[in-house]
């Protein structure tokens, strides 16, 4: 009834105001379609404009006019983006100054100036008819109009679009919500937006404004950048781990770069969601750099981190290789911080003659228990002494990773494609899904999301592509890494280089056996490292233990 009401209420509304009424719609017509008009606009305020200049003014004023705004024109045109949209720019701008200019000398009417107004005119608003990117913006213009009446059916009503921009492949809105409604709530509609604006599924992207809690950033992706793969692009400056690496291309087309140096990093992802080769980049930007030495750990046997053997410091391909690695990685940052404390330095600043050292490990979780020790002791103090950890893993579980220890150091969080939401909790840290961190939806291999203090919003990346060639053509112009310094300050790392060696004379150095103390002391490796040597040891019948913290070897060694 209220309807009913309402209706016959404008009905006889417009029955008297039929007059005024009819300019309001007229007027609102061409307002509403002004960028199609935008042409004869221009056209009309030529004409107009010439009329006035011709009446007034003299022929210098004209001159200088027309100077002053064809400089305008050209300036405003090289902050266009492409070269032919700012071709265009100038072209119309030199063809409507040299009319205008005519005319308000010759006067408007002067044949053949009207007929080349329109000829001209006609012709120059051809591409601005055709131009994409115009009649996105103006699509996009009018869906963010009908914002506050589409809004209700996602559930959210109230809210209204503060303002919006469109580039190449989409357009990034922001939004102001209703009082009362936040953020998380409005992330979590993301789905029921995508359904609202007619868009296709996981093409809406809502993140937390960082000024205001009561507004959000909606960005609508219409056109995948991230479709093709992107090949690694070289080097343009010299490689170094004291400045950023990059690693992959934005949805924005921009190249997206992480920090490593006092970093350590945690990749997470499925098989077949583009770790392998999001590993491979972080190689090529590695690799060629004089200041920074990389070990690599790949418990495949060798099959992902194989074709860089030759540009890697050290490779293990088998737990105890792996085991050794990390023992080898904890006694050299034992050497670099007694090595600082005699500088009277608190941090390690790799050079050429003083590197740093990254560790990359393929397949995390398939440490043995007593490499994991030591990793998480490296995740601890490494950053100081230029240290670096990085673990890609299938399963990023609590288990996996030392009991959520080591993940709990991890400053640079990298999340390729996941099973399950909470995986994407588990890479990135509690909570993350909940706040537009979503990687459950992504199809394309390479594609992550990452996380650290550079990176603060889930924008889409995608790694670049290293082929077998270009790996091959890495590990040929840069085939030996920098070389650590040598060990010149400890008694137990100069006159033991095998520990192993070390661990079985001290062993049978006296009858009572030795203390594990004392074999820490004789080998230089930890404690960890020594209990897993003595297990082994036990096992084949080489050791006993002669009382409880002494051991001794058997009487027949093997």
């Amino acid at each position: 009834m209220r309807r009913y009401m309402r209706r016959s209420t404008r009905r006889k509304l417009r029955e008297n105001h039929s007059g005024p009424m009819a300019v309001t719609s007229i007027t609102g017509f061409f307002w509403r379609f002004r960028s199609e008009f935008l042409p004869f606009y221009i056209a009309l305020f030529l004409a107009v404009s010439a009329t006035v200049a011709h009446r007034a003014w003299g022929a210098g004023a004209v001159v200088l006019m027309t100077l002053f705004s064809l400089a305008t024109a050209c300036v405003v045109a090289r902050r266009m983006p492409r070269r032919i949209e700012r071709a265009y720019a100038v072209t119309v701008a030199i063809l409507a100054s040299g009319w205008w200019s005519a005319a308000a000398i010759l006067s408007p009417g002067h044949p053949p100036l009207p007929t080349l107004l329109v000829t001209a005119g006609t012709v120059a608003a051809i591409p601005w008819w055709a131009h994409r990117r115009r009649r996105e913006r103006v699509r996009v213009e009018r869906t963010m109009q009908a914002w506050p009446v589409l809004a209700e059916n996602a559930g959210l009503s109230g809210s209204r679009v503060m303002s919006a921009i469109v580039d190449a492949w989409g357009y990034t809105a922001r939004v102001a919500l209703r009082r009362g409604m936040s953020a998380r709530s409005a992330i979590a509609r993301s789905d029921e937006i995508a359904s609202m604006l007619g868009v296709r599924p996981n093409s809406v992207r809502v993140t937390a404004d960082p000024d205001r809690e009561d507004h959000v950033i909606v960005r609508v992706t219409e056109t995948d950048p991230l479709a093709r793969p992107n090949p690694w692009p070289g080097h343009d400056h010299p490689a170094t781990i004291t400045k950023p690496i990059a690693i992959g291309v934005s949805e924005d087309g921009t190249a997206v770069t992480v920090l490593l140096l006092r970093r350590h990093v945690l990749i997470g992802g499925v098989v077949g969601a583009g770790k392998s080769g999001l590993v491979n980049t972080i190689l090529a930007g590695l690799i060629p750099a004089d200041d920074v030495t990389v070990w690599g750990v790949d418990l495949k046997g060798g099959m992902e981190l194989g074709p860089w053997a030759q540009s890697l410091g050290r490779l293990a391909t088998t737990p105890d290789d792996a085991l050794t690695l990390f023992t080898a990685a904890w006694e050299e940052l034992n050497r670099r911080t007694r090595e600082q404390a005699q500088r009277g330095e608190r941090t390690w600043n790799p050079t050429r003659e003083r590197p740093a050292l990254a560790i990359l490990v393929d397949e995390f979780a398939e440490l043995p228990p007593e490499a994991l020790d030591i990793a998480d002791s490296l995740a601890r103090l490494g950053r100081a002494v230029a240290v670096t950890l990085i673990a890609a893993t299938q399963r990023p579980t609590q288990d996996a990773t030392g009991n959520g220890a080591i993940r709990s150091q991890m400053d640079v969080r990298i999340a390729l494609r996941v099973r399950e939401r909470a995986d994407t909790d588990l890479i990135l840290g509690a909570g993350a899904y909940k706040s537009g961190w979503r990687t459950d939806a992504f199809t394309l291999p390479g594609v992550f999301l990452i996380l650290d203090p550079d990176h603060t919003t889930p924008t889409p990346h995608r790694a670049y592509l290293l082929d077998d060639d270009t790996v091959a053509d890495i590990t040929s112009r840069y085939p030996t890494p920098p070389a650590l310094p040598a060990r010149s300050d400890g008694p137990h790392t100069d006159h033991n280089p095998d520990p192993n060696s070390a661990l079985w004379t001290a062993l049978t150095a006296t009858p009572d056996g030795a203390s594990v103390p004392d074999l820490v002391t004789a080998t230089g490796r930890p404690r960890r490292w020594v209990y897993y040597a003595l297990q082994q040891l036990q096992e084949a019948g080489k050791v006993r233990q002669a009382a409880p913290g002494r051991w001794h070897a058997t009487p027949h060694r093997p």
